[in-house]
């Protein structure tokens, strides 16, 4: 019967465990074992073994059987098996019941009140067959009474405790907000994270909906922050959604500054890690103030990647003093981002072209395009375009055409395949048949 027990006890104790948690809850029945039951057991046979004159056996039957001088082992081993029998299904009891107090902790909701049926049911069931157990046993089969009572308990939840979690479905509330429901669809979110409180994608929806349908960016902030708060969260997860919370505040928040907070806790969080580094990359490339931000918003021409005739536009007129103003104050925030990050081509190529196009300092925006060249791992097609810019400045700006000759030369030698090289190739020619022109005209006749 105790080997019965003790087998049954195992079997329902790891199937109350979630799998993950197994190895560990196996590690600790086999130390329960010893210390719940083998351990009282052995002192329980030591107790009445009869150690000395002084310390006689507990039991009165076995102290009898030693004084009357006759054989005592079997007197011995019914007291031995009758402990057994009181301790085995105590221990049972008292392992089931601590093993489904474990599996239940925390439950909500539906889940809850189905195991809460389930006590009762076999609670009431069972309850008057121990009663009589007990009354007809005494005290010694209580924990048997105890133990018939609880082990229909942990047979049976498992299968509500562990039930397959269903995952949430939004596809409601993405057609709410397809029809512009916004509304209806806030609501249909809502109702699936309550029945799945840790679910990210429910969370991120509902911040989503919150920032860019409601316009409430300090309330999406806030959903964020708790999702990323949630022990449950990656770090992958947590970027993300810092990520999505930095884009609210460029677009519609239109506030650089409440980005580069969000991004930054990325970096204070995850330090040293690939995802710590991307956000202070990104940092490093936000615009500095909200002006600077409507600017790069503003639609603005792109230019042509290959040469054309711009070579031979003038140059355009000085801007007003107001122009120059802005041009200069981009220009220094250009080189502030250049000072956390050298390797920032966006901001050395708009440096460059705010050098010559508008603050009328030509070699310094040639200098930013060298620098730009000299850069590793930069795409064929930009150099080329780099190289046409380059020689486009030399002739609008400095009249140099033996310098924009050269240029255009690398520009053939060293990207043949471009269409800035097919362009480059004819001004060459043109260059050529204007300098035989110019020596035939003063050649004597």
């Amino acid at each position: 019967m105790g080997t019965i027990l003790v087998s049954a006890t195992w079997m329902l104790t790891i199937r109350l465990t979630p799998e993950p948690a197994r190895p560990e809850q196996v590690r600790w029945l086999r130390l329960w074992i010893i210390k719940g039951l083998m351990v009282p057991m052995i002192i329980w046979a030591v107790m009445n073994v009869g150690i000395s004159r002084n310390l006689q056996p507990f039991m009165p039957q076995v102290q009898i059987a030693q004084n009357s001088g006759r054989g005592w082992a079997a007197a011995f081993f019914e007291v031995l098996l009758a402990g057994l029998a009181v301790m085995g299904p105590t221990w049972t009891a008292a392992t089931l019941g601590w093993a489904v107090a474990q599996a239940a902790a925390g439950i909500k909701g539906e889940v809850r009140s189905e195991f809460k049926a389930l006590c009762w049911t076999w609670g009431i069931g069972v309850a008057l067959p121990a009663l009589v157990l007990v009354f007809f046993g005494g005290w010694p089969v209580l924990g048997l009474a105890a133990a018939a009572v609880i082990a229909p308990i942990a047979g049976r939840a498992p299968d509500i405790l562990q039930r397959m979690k269903r995952p949430p479905l939004y596809a409601r509330a993405i057609a709410r907000m397809k029809m512009g429901k916004y509304s209806e669809a806030e609501w249909e979110i809502i109702r699936e994270l309550e029945k799945c409180e840790d679910d990210f994608e429910g969370w991120m929806m509902l911040a989503e909906l919150t920032a860019i349908h409601f316009h409430d960016l300090r309330e999406a902030e806030k959903t964020v922050l708790e999702a990323c708060s949630h022990p449950g969260t990656s770090k992958s997860q947590m970027s993300v959604a810092l990520h999505r919370l930095a884009d609210w505040h460029l677009k519609p928040g239109g506030n650089p500054e409440a980005a580069r907070w969000s991004l930054q806790i990325i970096c204070d969080r995850l330090k040293g890690t690939h995802l710590a580094h991307m956000a202070q990359l990104r940092i490093n490339q936000l615009p500095t103030t909200a002006e600077e931000l409507r600017e790069q918003q503003v639609a603005k021409p792109i230019p042509l990647p290959a040469l054309g005739d711009s070579l031979d536009e003038e140059p355009p007129a000085p801007g007003s003093t107001l122009e120059r103003h802005r041009a200069a104050r981009r220009a220094n925030e250009c080189v502030e981002k250049l000072k956390q990050d050298p390797n920032n081509v966006p901001a050395r190529e708009t440096l460059a072209r705010l050098f010559a196009e508008h603050l009328d300092r030509a070699d310094q925006g040639i200098e930013q395009i060298t620098l730009l060249l000299e850069m590793p791992d930069q795409p064929e097609a930009r150099r080329a375009e780099w190289c046409g810019l380059m020689a486009a400045w030399h002739l609008k700006y400095h009249h140099d055409s033996a310098a924009a000759r050269e240029v255009l030369e690398r520009l053939v030698r060293e990207f043949p395949k471009t269409p800035q090289a097919l362009a480059a190739r004819r001004r060459i020619q043109l260059m050529d048949r204007e300098q035989r022109g110019r020596q035939s005209s003063t050649q004597p006749s």
